[in-house]
């Protein structure tokens, strides 16, 4: 089930998840994107991972170097401003949330995110994500950056809980314990105080009982969303 977000020109995200399921693609062309993000994904995981020889990483890079010149060839967008404008031309049914997809940090068609999916559970926002060897910070653990890059982005969703677009003006972090890999990781948000087009929030990151790492958030809305 999706509600739809304020209508803002410039907000990338059209629809607020507010089930646990991650949402389909909007057409075969995007969920192609989301499949090949998918096999990029386990590609760099088996190359980081797996004693490989030489020879086979060299025959792989030349097949890779290959097909990216071929896409390369295709029509080419500006980055997401090309893609909204893309985006809008379409009809409403076919229109997809370009930050569900396309996000350096979640984006489920983006082979740079780790996919996750968040939504709207009453008062808090909630996601989950299991992290592998490719987001390895210290040894046998997850990185302080993808973990402070995860809060940015659940904060953004949750304090649009209450208004529409706004901008990260603060991230406090505190980190408490090392956050394992290859577990499931559960991301908590919610909106504690809304002074004007500041809102204030706190977020937490936990593995299984323990609370590994925790966040306040400052964001400031846009005043036409205020």
């Amino acid at each position: 089930m999706t509600v739809p977000s304020h209508d803002i020109k410039r907000d990338l995200s059209i629809q607020l998840s507010t089930a646990p399921d991650v949402r389909p693609a909007p057409d075969a062309n995007w969920q192609a994107r989301r499949e090949l993000a998918s096999a990029l994904r386990r590609l760099n995981t088996a190359v980081m991972t797996a004693d490989v020889p030489a020879e086979h990483l060299q025959a792989l890079n030349k097949t890779i170097s290959a097909e990216s010149k071929s896409i390369e060839s295709c029509q080419r967008l500006a980055g997401r401003w090309d893609w909204v404008a893309r985006n809008n031309a379409q009809p409403d049914a076919q229109k997809a949330d370009l930050l569900y997809e396309l996000s350096p940090a979640i984006g489920l068609g983006n082979a740079q995110g780790i996919p996750m999916h968040i939504w709207f559970d009453g008062a808090v926002t909630r996601a989950e994500f299991t992290p592998d060897w490719t987001h390895e910070g210290p040894i046998g653990h997850l990185h302080g950056g993808i973990i402070a890059m995860f809060f940015d982005q659940i904060l953004g969703v949750a304090q649009r809980s209450v208004s529409g677009f706004g901008r990260t003006a603060m991230l406090t972090i505190r980190y408490h314990h090392p956050t394992p890999l290859h577990v499931p990781l559960r991301l908590e948000a919610k909106v504690m105080r809304v002074d004007g087009r500041k809102k204030y929030l706190e977020g937490a990151l936990i593995a299984g009982d323990i609370r590994t790492a925790s966040c306040e958030g400052l964001f400031i809305g846009d005043k036409e969303s205020a």
